[in-house]
């Protein structure tokens, strides 16, 4: 069935302005306005996003879990163990160290003490009561402990 519609043509619009003053003149102005020279809006497409990379895992990290701390009476004792030493003779010497390393560390020098590693120092802090020294130790990675032999076979 044919449409009933017949294609509409650009409507015009007529509006009237008044100039400022009391009296309306009889000179009106008026201004058409098609529905084709109206703006319209533009609509752009925003540019279509990188798909993101995939994460990968560069580096795996440890979490340092603090142990039990070691304090001079137990670390006196394990060289006493270590030794075989007598504890009257061990406790004088351990203090000494621990005095010439503690001077060291706050005069800055860096250590290397093959046992422990090298000590290098990162940064220091002075505060009102202590001075904050945050240190780096490396340690050169231990071979594996070996089992002593025994001094004789055993019979079989």
């Amino acid at each position: 069935m044919p449409s009933s519609k017949t294609p509409t043509k650009p409507r015009k619009t007529t509006t009237t302005r008044a100039t400022s003053g009391a009296k309306p003149k009889t000179a009106v102005r008026k201004s058409t306005v098609t529905k084709s020279t109206r703006a319209k809006p533009k609509t752009t497409k925003a540019p279509k996003a990188a798909p993101a990379p995939a994460a990968k895992v560069v580096a795996e990290t440890k979490p340092v879990v603090s142990g039990p701390v070691l304090k001079k009476p137990e670390l006196i004792d394990r060289v006493v163990a270590e030794t075989g030493m007598k504890k009257k003779d061990v406790k004088p010497v351990v203090e000494a160290m621990l005095n010439v390393l503690g001077l060291g560390l706050a005069k800055g020098e860096e250590m290397n003490l093959p046992p422990l590693g090298k000590v290098m120092i990162n940064r220091t802090k002075d505060l009102a009561k202590a001075k904050v020294i945050v240190t780096k130790v490396r340690q050169p990675k231990a071979a594996a402990p070996e089992e002593k032999d025994p001094l004789a076979e055993a019979a079989e």
